[in-house]
């Protein structure tokens, strides 16, 4: 065809023939020629690694092939190459910014069936759909106390006053009751202006105790005398805290019993709600729509944005003992009042919608961070087409982000719900224009637009006729316009639209490929030099946002270069990108000796040429997941020599400087570990003895004992890979003690447990894993049976329940790292593909 517009005048004439080698496809034989899958006797070649140009050859500090390393995992020597060299920093090939690349197919996972309406959907079994019935905000007791706090300091609110060694504290009589019985009592005599009480006690004592009510630890002050005051005030758990202190000096162990701050801070939050719901002292009555509430005025301001600001402005409602809300609703007071004494939300899902919409009015920023989280969490094609809408709103701009976002990545499923075609004609266009869109072909976007025309026949031409302009027909293939005529348009639309379309269409450079803003990061490993003579830590860094499917089973990468890393490379490191559009590296090795584990961090941003070497760690360390939360970097334990670790550092970009870190419970290395929800998982690795474990550990670095156990996974396994997608955590392949897994294990955080799911379909030892557009990937890694490199990239689709081999690395490649960055629109072309000729595993 010498244009477009001649194959769609081909295409389209119903009388066209059927004659072969109308369009040509590489058919080439995969057994041979450039892409054959090769292999040499390890007779044949031998693999050095004294005749380094860095590093001179140290017998007791390299690890040799046939041992493992002292830590049960295998520094593999003899590693048949199973892939051509490709070198990892060609001169000829183009530094980026690369080509624009083309989206990978795609299929949805973990989707409820989109043909259920959102009724039907919330009627469906438990299973199907995560109801977060109950949710509770972890920073809001923190969060309560610390306004309580600033309110005593400012001397407002204040209900009570204590006289201690000649001095007077103002307090507010709700927080001293939560944890005291004796002013529980005067709680209860009511409100009204009182004398001083006067106690007999040592001022550092009651102040440690003021300090245990709004803080949650007790301050500074000798333990008998905190003894004494708790038993004068009638506080127990005081007691206990200050005999807690007593046990626990100089013992280790004691002091891993005492109770964190923000646990006491949770108990007294409960104590202050356990005082609402039995109507204790409470000064304040409001009214809304009929609904009557009798609150503490205190615990009111110190749980509601909203409600402190009118107590706090000196307005007439300020004042008084009933306050009349007119502009409130009775559902929206009781939401507001529950949530500033419980921190908690206890509604399904339509009820989490509506109070996030009742958080943003009245300005409860925990209330509405509580629910956009769960709401992103649970969305469904039904409940995104709800959402997106509601979302528009101003203050609910993360949760419109992540509806947008998720019609973007699944809008073919999206288009299979009834309500479809509920959704504004503007936003169906603005998602067909976006290149973000993810479809696995854009006859797909074709069809939404066709299902949504069919079902609003009223439509008028014009406005059809824009969003069918928003197909990109000039990227579609054969096959795919062939279906574009078959399927033709719903009436009542012309036929002859659909050929003048097509005719525009054929205009060349008009149509864009469509591009994820997400990019697959590779960086450095262990592999051979493109003589296959030796090892040699990889400088490389490899971004491929393209998984183009070929004719028949070809499956093919586009794979682009990033600067790369300063000599000599490295491996067994960690990388992450804690914001998504920065690229830190640190640690790892640079050579095979125990000697030669590194402790320096490394930064690149897609505006820079080069590297930027940051601050070190504090430790050298290898073998260990490097993750980002909550704005900060956090490398887990790993190995030091030979010498395994459980010492945590955190990393602040801002600052550039990396502090100490709560410890792990225990040393290991070669363990993974991946965020899912805000929170930090660690799975598996092997320990100091050299054990494979099968520990699941959430760690929270702000707890001062930050390790809880979970459910262990079904397997021991190290140097595996583990990604959060979906709500649940995944853990794939790796190192056991019988050799190779290919097990494949999921953990659901809502009941604690692990579920078997379709192995993998080969070894992946000391393989990379990443999450990316809904899908599980795992790369490269090495067989511990043969000591073969491994090239391939495999994907996990949930939906499916299968394993599918997207295609290759740029060569073979293990104990690398990978992250997903965010990388800026390209717009020149520099491919550097690589094949693979695969079928559908598992």
């Amino acid at each position: 065809m010498k244009s477009l517009a001649h194959f769609i005048t081909y295409i389209l004439s119903p009388q066209r023939g059927r004659k072969q080698g109308s369009r040509s496809f590489c058919t080439e034989d995969w057994s041979g020629g450039p892409y054959h899958l090769w292999q040499r006797s390890p007779a044949n070649w031998t693999m050095s690694i004294s005749d380094s140009a860095h590093r001179p050859f140290d017998p007791g500090s390299v690890s040799l092939p046939t041992q493992k390393d002292r830590l049960d995992l295998p520094l593999p020597d003899r590693r048949t190459p199973s892939w051509p060299p490709s070198p990892d920093e060609d001169p000829s090939l183009p530094p980026f910014p690369l080509e624009e690349p083309v989206r990978r197919p795609k299929a949805p996972g973990n989707l409820l069936s989109p043909a259920l309406s959102l009724e039907e959907e919330e009627n469906e079994d438990e299973e199907g759909a995560a109801e977060p019935e109950g949710l509770r905000s972890e920073e809001h007791p923190s969060q309560f106390f610390a306004e309580a706090q600033r309110l005593r300091e400012q001397r407002l609110l204040l209900d009570e006053e204590v006289s201690v060694g000649g001095r007077v504290y103002g307090v507010h009589r709700v927080i001293l009751a939560a944890i005291s019985s004796l002013f529980r009592d005067r709680l209860l005599g009511g409100r009204g202006p009182r004398p001083p009480l006067s106690l007999d006690v040592a001022a550092g004592a009651w102040e440690a105790v003021l300090t245990f009510a709004y803080e949650g630890l007790l301050g500074p002050a000798p333990w008998g005398d905190v003894l004494v005051v708790a038993e004068a005030l009638g506080a127990p758990r005081v007691k206990a805290a200050a005999q807690g202190r007593r046990k626990g000096t100089g013992s280790a162990r004691e002091d891993e019993k005492q109770t964190s701050p923000a646990e006491e801070l949770r108990e007294n939050l409960r104590s202050v709600e356990l005082l609402y719901k039995e109507g204790v002292g409470c000064d304040l009555e409001l009214e809304a729509g009929g609904c009557r509430l009798r609150v503490h005025r205190a615990a009111l301001a110190c749980g509601s944005e909203f409600f402190g600001a009118m107590l706090l402005s000196g307005m007439r409602e300020s004042q008084g003992t009933e306050v009349s809300l007119h502009t409130i609703s009775a559902q929206d007071l009781r939401l507001l009042v529950s949530f500033a004494y419980t921190g908690a939300v206890r509604a399904g899902w339509p009820g989490l919608l509506r109070a996030a919409q009742t958080a943003v009015q009245y300005q409860s920023s925990s209330c509405l961070a509580l629910c956009q989280r769960a709401l992103a969490r649970g969305l469904s094609p039904a409940r995104c087409l709800a959402l997106f809408p509601i979302a528009e709103a101003p203050g609910l701009e993360r949760l419109w982000s992540k509806a947008r976002h998720y019609l973007l990545t699944h809008l073919p499923a999206v288009a299979l719900c009834p309500t479809f075609p509920s959704l504004p004609s503007a936003c169906l266009a603005e998602l067909l224009e976006s290149d973000e869109l993810h479809v696995q072909e854009e006859f797909e976007a074709f069809m939404a637009v066709w299902r949504w025309l069919a079902a609003n026949p009223e439509t008028e031409e014009s406005e059809a006729k824009a969003l069918l302009r928003r197909v990109r027909f000039g990227r579609m293939s054969t096959r795919e316009l062939r279906r574009v005529r078959a399927a033709g348009l719903p009436p009542p639309l012309p036929p002859d639209l659909l050929h003048q379309l097509l005719v525009e269409a054929a205009v060349p450079g008009q149509e864009r490929r469509r591009e994820p803003d997400q990019a697959l990061v590779v960086i450095g490993g262990d592999g051979l030099r493109s003589d296959m003579a030796r090892r040699q830590p990889s400088r490389g860094v490899w971004w491929a946002r393209a998984f183009r499917c070929g004719t028949g089973l070809v499956r093919t990468v586009e794979w682009g270069r990033l600067p790369a890393l300063p000599a000599p490379g490295r491996f067994r490191h960690g990388a992450a990108s804690p914001a998504g559009s920065q690229l830190y590296v640190c640690g790892g090795q640079d050579f095979y000796g125990h000697a030669n584990t590194l402790a320096s961090t490394l930064r690149w941003d897609p505006g820079q040429e080069d590297w930027e070497e940051m601050a070190p760690l504090c430790q050298a360390r290898s073998f260990f997941p490097l993750l980002a939360l909550d704005g900060l970097l956090y490398a887990l334990g790993g190995r030091n020599g030979d010498v395994a670790l459980n010492s945590v550092e955190a990393y602040n970009p801002e600052l550039n400087v990396w502090r100490p870190a709560p410890a792990l419970p225990a040393p290991r290395f070669a363990h993974a570990a991946a965020v899912l929800e805000g929170r930090l998982y660690v799975s598996g690795g092997c320990s100091g003895a050299g054990r494979y474990l099968a520990s699941l550990l959430h760690y929270d670095p702000k707890l001062e004992k930050p390790g809880t156990l979970l459910s262990p996974m079904g397997v021991p396994r190290a140097g595996h890979v583990m990604a959060a997608l979906g709500g649940r955590l995944y853990v794939a392949g790796g190192l056991g003690e019988t050799g190779d897994l290919l097990s494949f294990e999921a953990y659901e955080p809502r009941t604690d447990s692990w579920t078997h799911l379709a192995p993998l379909p080969s070894p992946h030892v000391g393989a990379a894993g990443a999450a990316l557009q809904g899908e599980l990937l795992v790369l490269g890694g090495y067989s511990h049976r043969t000591y073969a490199l491994s090239h391939l990239i495999h994907a996990y689709c949930p939906g499916l329940d299968r394993w599918l081999c997207l295609g290759t690395l740029p060569r073979p490649r293990a104990e690398m790292a990978a992250c997903i960055l965010t990388l800026p629109s390209v717009q020149h072309i520099a491919l550097v593909p690589t094949r693979h000729q695969t079928k559908p595993a598992g």
